[in-house]
């Protein structure tokens, strides 16, 4: 079968090393072919042969189209799934911030366990920044009060009007008074 493959590179040098048409020639049903086209060459024999290489060259493209494709839209489906993943994370999934990658999970309490803490009757106990802490006492007794019962102990401004004899309107103005001077202290220093 070498022969006649030299025959065949002979008439077609160009031809040789391309490695479609030496993977077309492995496949005995094209070697046959090539066989009866080297021996007796003719119009028809060489078109068969053509025709034959054509449809075999078509496969290899379309295979590669395939696997390209099937690589491509592998690739896509994995970023879209992990931008999901990141985008509908789970709350408890999610990470604390810290560099050893805790997350919200890792700090439940197991089962059995029980964490003791006292309740903070003051803001001033929850808040751990020094600026905001220094401006928080320069609150008048009144103003630290209303955000007392309004972010610590989640009071509605009615509720905190009625445990201070007063209108819901004046603890509206007075938690917003307070919360702009806070918010003058810690930009302005």
């Amino acid at each position: 079968m070498r022969e006649v493959e030299e025959k065949f590179y002979k008439e077609f040098p160009n031809l040789r090393g391309n490695q479609a048409v030496e993977a077309f020639l492995r496949k005995p049903e094209h070697q046959e072919m090539l066989k009866e086209f080297v021996d007796s060459p003719s119009q028809t024999r060489k078109e068969h042969l053509d025709h034959a290489f054509k449809v075999y060259y078509f496969g290899l493209r379309f295979t590669s189209y395939l696997n390209t494709s099937l690589y491509f839209q592998s690739v896509n489906y994995d970023k879209r799934m992990r931008r999901f993943a990141e985008h509908n994370a789970l709350t408890l999934d999610q990470s604390v911030g810290d560099e050893d990658g805790t997350t919200f999970k890792d700090q439940l309490l197991n089962e059995g366990e029980i964490l003791y803490m006292e309740s903070p009757t003051s803001l001033k106990d929850c808040i751990e920044d020094d600026r905001l802490l220094e401006a928080y006492f320069l609150l008048t007794d009144k103003q630290r009060e209303v955000l007392d019962m309004a972010y610590l102990f989640e009071l509605k401004d009615t509720e905190i009007a009625k445990r201070m004899n007063t209108s819901q309107q004046a603890v509206s103005k007075s938690r917003k008074k307070a919360l702009k001077k806070l918010r003058c202290l810690l930009t302005n220093g």
